[in-house]
């Protein structure tokens, strides 16, 4: 039976306010504005660049073992490693990425997980780029993985991350995703994607039992 997750696709916004922590991404992504603002050359060395991600990933990723063990010096090294690579992807989103991008969205991904893990990898670089990266988690590769994006498995590494992406792109197009969305200055398809699966596979089952 085709998984119907999409089918009835709407925009999330309302429904993802719910979640008392929705807050701290918004307080977490005005962290990196600041930095924008205050060092718009160079602001993956910014020290509030830093407390954005160590934040989403202290109230969103808490329970991952690979949490406990992050701090200022090696959040801050990470990113300032992967900066020249994470500046070249500005100019994509997740509907717009050519065949150039997809090796260095790999690449990204992998130095990101090997500090963070799949799952706060894919947050802490969705808080750097919000157009292009969509967050996963166990759940949400679980579900995607049977049917509608195979290949994802366990997200154990960046091909697997880089297939989400190509499969994430598929069902924007195939379900018109864009069109049913109110997007303001401050939304992206990508970040209203992963409010949609939250909404729909963990906020929808944890009221329901």
């Amino acid at each position: 039976m085709e998984d119907k997750l999409y089918e009835g696709f709407y925009d999330p916004t309302q429904e993802f306010s719910k979640e008392p922590r929705a807050f701290c991404y918004e307080v977490a992504e005005e962290l990196i504005k600041k930095s924008q603002h205050t060092n718009p050359e160079n602001w993956y060395e910014e020290k509030n660049t830093v407390k954005g991600v160590l934040l989403l990933l202290f109230t969103w990723n808490f329970a991952a073992i690979s949490t406990k063990k992050l701090d200022f010096k090696n959040v801050g090294e990470l990113i300032r490693a992967n900066k020249d690579k994470l500046k070249s992807l500005e100019k994509y989103s997740i509907e717009k990425v050519d065949d150039n991008a997809w090796s260095d969205i790999r690449d990204v991904f992998e130095q990101f997980r090997g500090l963070l893990g799949q799952t706060g990898a894919s947050k802490a670089l969705s808080l750097l780029h919000p157009a292009l990266f969509v967050m996963w988690d166990t759940v949400i590769r679980s579900r995607l993985n049977k049917e509608l994006i195979k290949g994802i498995d366990e997200g154990q590494n960046g091909d697997c991350y880089v297939t989400f992406l190509k499969g994430i792109q598929e069902i924007i197009k195939k379900y018109h995703i864009k069109e049913k969305l109110l997007l303001d200055q401050n939304s992206t398809i990508a970040k209203k994607i992963d409010e949609y699966n939250y909404v729909e596979l963990v906020m929808k089952k944890r009221y329901s039992g």
